[in-house]
C-alpha cells in the first residue's frame, strides 16, 4: 500500500464526486472556479520518527464546501453536505490505484464560517520507507568483522 498525500487527495475526492457533480480543487482558483465546488487543504500535520523505518503520521484535512452567496435554500444545501460527510467519513476507502483499505477519521468537527462549510479531521496512519538491506552495514553496526 503506498499511502501518500496525492493518493489521499483522490480517495477524498472520489469520495465527494461519487455523491456530488461539483468540481474539487486542491489549492485556491483566482479565475475560473465553478460554483459550486469543494476544496481539499491540508492543516499543519506531524511526522515522528519510530522503530524500523516506520513513522506515524498525524494529517490534518479540511474539505470546504463553497457555493454563491445568499443564494435560496443555500444553508439547507451546506446541512445536507455535512450530513453527508458525517455518515461517510468515519471511515472511508483509501486507494493507492491497486489496493484499497478503510482508513478511520479523529476529532472531526464542522463550522460555517462566511457561508462556507469547513469539515476538519486527521488521519493517523504509521507508515514505512521501503529499504534496501545492506549487510555490511549491519555486520558494522555489530561489530562483525570478516577476516
Amino acid at each position: 500500500m503506498n499511502f501518500t498525500i496525492e493518493n489521499l487527495i483522490n480517495s477524498l475526492a472520489g469520495i465527494l464526486t461519487a455523491r456530488y457533480d461539483y468540481p474539487v480543487y486542491v489549492s485556491p482558483n483566482q479565475q475560473g472556479t465553478d460554483f459550486p465546488c469543494f476544496f481539499i487543504f491540508l492543516m499543519p500535520s506531524t511526522v515522528a520518527q519510530q522503530v524500523n523505518n516506520r513513522y506515524y503520521r498525524d494529517l490534518g484535512v479540511d474539505i470546504v464546501f463553497v457555493q454563491q452567496r445568499n443564494i435560496v435554500n443555500g444553508y439547507a444545501e451546506i446541512q445536507a453536505i455535512q450530513d453527508y460527510l458525517d455518515t461517510t467519513l468515519e471511515t472511508f476507502g483509501f486507494t493507492d490505484g491497486l489496493n484499497t483499505v478503510q482508513i478511520h477519521t479523529y476529532d472531526r468537527e464542522a463550522s460555517v464560517e462566511d457561508e462556507e462549510l469547513h469539515y476538519k479531521f486527521h488521519i493517523r496512519q504509521r507508515a514505512s520507507l521501503p529499504t534496501t538491506p545492506n549487510p555490511m552495514e549491519e555486520m558494522e553496526a555489530n561489530n562483525v568483522s570478516v577476516n
